[in-house]
């Protein structure tokens, strides 16, 4: 046969024209009940053929246990009679005899089991029993074919005991088990050199056959058999009826499936799908494509729409981000200095009022909108209300950092451990750490003393400096977080230096990072860091910001370790 990456010679040339591209038939169209109904239909088919299979191995397993019952019978029946031959008869008989005297219907085990079946054999009539052998002295009883493979069966697996299956005979199924036959010492009186056999045995059968045994040598096989034909019949018509049984209840199962997917299902699909080519245009049906996938056709092209439209929104919020930050930026610098000091003197003369005058109407809009939010019907007013109080939890933010910025309020501090404080800061915000796959390395020196410090306030620029920090790091990164004691300016201080890896800030925010409602966030106040700058420096500390663009920043907080510059 030529191999398959050699064609033959003699086969026909391809003609030419094969080589030009061939115009393929279009694909046939199979709508999704149709597809639905194939699948499910192989489905149930599969699971009636598979529930038949198990039957009927079953049922054939049990048909071999009972067969192997009543060969067991047969086996002990023999091996009983044999026994009673080798140890009660044939002592007896050469005792009386003596050694050159044998009778071998009473002195031969295979003889007297032989004779043993052909009594009992009327009783099971289709039972066959055979104990043959190679070399035997009686041929008929020599080894077949199938016998001589089993007993070279036996010699390549000495450990098996046994044999046993359904196999074809006379072309017809039969049961057949086989043991082997082993010789043993006190078999080879008998079987072993012919000069030491009884006389009588010799004149029997000769010196040739059945001799020359040894110990050990496995030589023949016994073997029980009895067809099975007509039970296997009874078997595969009891699994042939469960199957048409089983398959009439499927095909009931399969078209209630199929009015139920075509009520449930495809309708509401062809209906969602007629909304969708409405919308994008499109009506033509593709080439062999069912319902779901010309709605995702439809679906597609909707994408396309959007997509294209969003990046247009979102050139045109560019474009007016841009004038609107040119346009700041120009203030900015005409008028820098001045709204800086209307700023803080106009926030310091307001601040009582506009705490009064806020709260208060704060407090009742709060208690209204978590009114609305339970007696409300729909889901719009229920959103309604939920924006509300965000927009005034925003709003209290917003006025307590005005406070802490404007207002001289002594601090309330006692000794505390560095460490403890940033490890309780840190624990605080450990979920959002999680959500955003930020790793978080702290490196505390064992050498720091207590510091004289509000831990109040110290919270405080914990919570904006590490919020900063994983707002620079949406994606996840690296935050690292390290104390240690400094000497500085001639006095020594503790240090704690907050590191990120994040985007960095760019020159022109680092300008007026610390003057308030300067901020880069959408929705930022602009007082956080301008709050922590105050607290680090009303405890006679300092606070230093470096961020080279696109290589983090770093935040250095240096508080004094003796008490005289903090209080």
């Amino acid at each position: 046969m030529p191999s398959p990456a050699h064609p033959s010679p003699n086969l026909p040339q391809k003609p030419a024209a094969m080589d030009r591209k061939i115009k393929l038939a279009p694909v046939p169209y199979l709508d999704l009940q149709t597809k639905f109904l194939i699948g499910t239909a192989m489905i149930l088919l599969v699971c009636c053929l598979t529930g038949a299979s198990v039957i009927y191995f079953h049922e054939k397993r049990q048909l071999e246990n009972e067969a192997y019952a009543k060969s067991e019978l047969v086996m002990a029946a023999v091996d009983a009679s044999r026994a009673y031959v080798r140890e009660e008869l044939r002592p007896i008989m050469f005792a009386l005899l003596g050694d050159d005297h044998f009778v071998r219907e009473a002195m031969s085990t295979s003889y007297v089991g032989r004779a043993v079946m052909d009594r009992f054999s009327p009783s099971l009539p289709d039972l066959e029993y055979r104990r043959t052998s190679i070399n035997a002295r009686n041929p008929k009883y020599e080894a077949n074919p199938t016998e001589l493979d089993m007993i070279e069966y036996f010699r390549e697996n000495p450990q098996a005991s046994e044999w046993l299956g359904i196999v074809d005979a006379e072309s017809q199924p039969e049961f057949r088990r086989f043991k082997p036959v082993i010789f043993e010492a006190e078999c080879l009186q008998c079987h072993g050199d012919p000069a030491y056999a009884p006389r009588e045995l010799r004149n029997m059968y000769g010196d040739q056959g059945g001799f020359g045994r040894t110990a050990g040598e496995l030589a023949g096989v016994i073997s029980v058999g009895m067809p099975v034909d007509a039970a296997l019949r009874q078997v595969r018509g009891r699994a042939v009826t469960i199957f048409v049984v089983a398959f009439a209840a499927s095909l009931c199962i399969f078209l209630a499936l199929g009015l139920l997917f075509n009520r449930m299902v495809v309708s509401s699909l062809r209906g969602l799908l007629h909304s969708f080519q409405d919308v994008t245009g499109q009506h033509q049906p593709g080439p062999g494509r069912d319902e779901l996938g010309l709605l995702g056709v439809s679906f597609n092209t909707m994408l396309r729409e959007l997509h294209s439209s969003r990046q247009q929104m979102q050139q045109w919020n560019l474009a007016l981000e841009t004038e609107v930050n040119r346009v700041r930026l120009e203030l900015e610098k005409t008028q820098e200095k001045l709204i800086y000091n209307e700023k803080m003197a106009a926030l310091g003369r307001m601040t009582a009022n506009i705490t009064h005058a806020i709260r208060n109407p704060l407090t009742a809009a709060g208690g209204f909108a978590r009114r609305l939010t339970d007696v409300a019907h729909g889901d719009r007013e229920r959103q309604y209300a939920s924006i509300i109080l965000a927009e005034l939890h925003r709003l209290e933010k917003i006025l307590k950092e005005v406070l802490i910025l404007s207002q001289d309020k002594p601090l309330s501090r006692t000794d505390q451990a560095l460490d403890a404080v940033v490890q309780t800061a840190l624990e605080r915000h450990q979920p959002r750490f999680n959500d955003q796959g930020v790793r978080m390395q702290a490196d505390f020196s064992k050498d720091l003393p207590d510091i004289f410090l509000d831990t109040e306030q110290l919270d405080i620029v914990l919570d904006n400096l590490l919020e900063n920090a994983l707002d620079a790091m949406p994606q996840g990164g690296r935050l690292t977080i390290a104390t240690e004691v400094q000497e500085r300016e001639g006095r020594k201080w503790a240090a704690l230096c907050i590191t990120d890896n994040g985007p960095g800030m760019p020159d022109a925010v680092m300008e007026v990072l610390f003057e308030p409602f300067t901020t880069s966030k959408d929705l930022g106040t602009g007082l956080g860091l301008p709050i922590c700058k105050k607290i680090i420096e009303d405890h006679g500390g300092k606070l230093l910001v470096s961020s080279p663009p696109d290589q983090g920043t770093t935040i250095h907080i240096f508080l004094p370790l003796n008490q005289e510059s903090g209080v």
